[in-house]
């Protein structure tokens, strides 16, 4: 038995198509996708259609919550932060809201009813908190949330990660389509031989020139600062907007303004608004 893991695709769909190429040369039994498919990158519609079209088992994560509307803050409508998921939910169709809501959050897999494998986009916990490799044992115990004696695989930290924990074994998949640890794309392979699971991460080189084509054709990134920094965040494989959104969160705390309010304060990096300049996008 051969499985094929993917997760975090995020619209990205050169990505996307690069690792379904290199799966389908690798001959796998069953594909999984661990969600977070549709928002942030410029293809939300076709990653959608070639998901639905897997055949196989797709899981709901945070982003799909988003989408759905089931996970929002009080100012997702106008909050600069929550754009590129606005962005998506425009152009998505009732279809994929209607299949959104059909995927389950967990998928369990057992091989003769031996040799357990357990699926989650983030944690057993919840779709939102994941896994790293900093975590001591009590935040890992948090997110096992009871579980034990069992392959975990979770994706959602956008990182790979392999860790062996009390019976178990964590394994994160890291992201298809928005990268943290570098700018290939990432997934999994696990097969069964010998009566052990073995755990193959594999990281793939993509058409970034395509991305970077299909974010200007569609022209996401003029949505605001936000985008854009998205954008360079799936160039560089390094959390350019994540770490600028988390800037931004704090920054309206330690003010006690809104988020929407600090983004007009907070000054952007200075390395997204190069990027900008460099691509010609006009984001502000």
């Amino acid at each position: 038995m051969r499985l094929a893991i993917i997760s975090d695709i995020h619209g990205n769909l050169p990505a996307l198509e690069a690792v379904l190429a290199d799966i389908r040369q690798s001959g796998v039994d069953r594909i999984i996708c661990l969600g977070d498919i549709a928002s942030i990158g410029p293809n939300p519609v076709a990653c959608m259609d070639i998901v639905c079209d897997l055949n196989g088992v797709t899981l709901q994560g945070n982003h799909e919550l988003y989408l759905l509307g089931q996970e929002v803050h009080k100012d997702w409508e106008t909050c600069p932060s929550w754009a590129p998921v606005r962005w998506a939910r425009d152009r998505l169709r009732k279809s994929d809201f209607d299949y959104m809501r059909t995927l389950p959050i967990c998928y369990e897999w057992q091989e003769n009813g031996r040799f357990p494998l357990t699926f989650y986009h983030a944690s057993p916990r919840n779709q939102f908190l994941g896994f790293l490799p900093h975590l001591n044992n009590d935040e890992i115990l948090e997110r096992m949330n009871g579980l034990d004696h069992t392959i975990l695989i979770v994706g959602h930290t956008h990182r790979q990660l392999y860790l062996p924990w009390s019976h178990s074994r964590i394994i994160n998949t890291g992201a298809v389509g928005l990268p943290l640890d570098d700018p290939r794309a990432k997934y999994a392979i696990i097969t069964l031989k010998k009566n052990r699971w073995h755990v193959e991460l594999r990281a793939i080189e993509y058409n970034k020139q395509w991305l970077l084509d299909e974010f200007r054709r569609t022209r996401l990134p003029e949505t605001n600062l936000v985008t854009a920094a998205y954008c360079y965040q799936m160039w560089i494989g390094q959390p350019i907007a994540s770490n600028y959104l988390d800037k931004l969160r704090q920054f309206a705390r330690q003010q006690q303004i809104s988020v929407a309010e600090a983004y007009k304060l907070l000054p952007v990096p200075a390395e997204v608004r190069q990027w900008c300049e460099a691509y010609g996008f006009t984001a502000n």
